[in-house]
């Protein structure tokens, strides 16, 4: 399955902390509703993790809620995706600059930044050179043109740009960390919309 967010995150209490940002503003008994009508639309699709059977009407995402589950580390069940009309739709709100969009993947001891433009990725490697917990062991730098480019599972641009770096994470060193300022983080790559 391609990256998306699980049910239960929709309908839990902590969902602001498990996103990291302001909620959908629905209550528990609009939820299953708001998703089936987004299914209907075919701006959304519901799907079990593993065995890839969907959920479309009313009932059957509601049954889709009730196995879904979001406990740390262990996550199960349905989750929901854009689907491609869905993600046009969602650009059209927002007006992405996917120049300036940038993800990253972090192993245990390798970090993986990929942007929409090389200023931008140089940008995210400055960034995270001021995180005070982990170090970019100089010169094992490794970048790469990408063409093309999927920036997100709905998304597929010409072209992006990566880096691969290892570094040392300083948590497990016994060295004093020190509280440093962190510099401004560039300002988001889509607008967002009030609704």
């Amino acid at each position: 399955m391609k990256w998306g967010e699980n049910l239960a995150v929709l309908g839990s209490p902590d969902i602001e902390i498990i996103i990291n940002r302001r909620t959908h503003g629905l209550e528990a008994r609009e939820l299953a509703p708001m998703l089936a009508s987004l299914c209907e639309a075919g701006l959304i699709e519901v799907k079990h993790h593993d065995s890839g059977v969907r959920a479309r009407s009313l009932p059957e995402i509601e049954s889709a809620f009730a196995v879904s589950s979001c406990r740390p580390g262990r996550y199960s069940g349905f989750w929901y995706t854009l689907t491609p009309e869905g993600g046009a739709l969602w650009e059209s709100l927002t007006r992405p600059d996917w120049s300036r969009y940038c993800k990253g993947e972090w192993g245990k001891e390798q970090t993986c930044l990929k942007a929409g433009s090389h200023e931008r990725l140089e940008a995210e490697l400055t960034w995270q050179a001021t995180d005070p917990w982990s170090e970019r062991v100089s010169g094992s730098e490794v970048w790469t043109v990408v063409r093309p480019w999927e920036a997100t599972y709905w998304k597929t641009l010409p072209e992006g740009f990566e880096v691969r770096y290892r570094r040392i994470d300083k948590k497990y060193l016994a060295c004093n960390l020190q509280a440093a300022r962190r510099p401004v983080p560039p300002p988001p790559w889509y607008d967002k919309p009030e609704l």
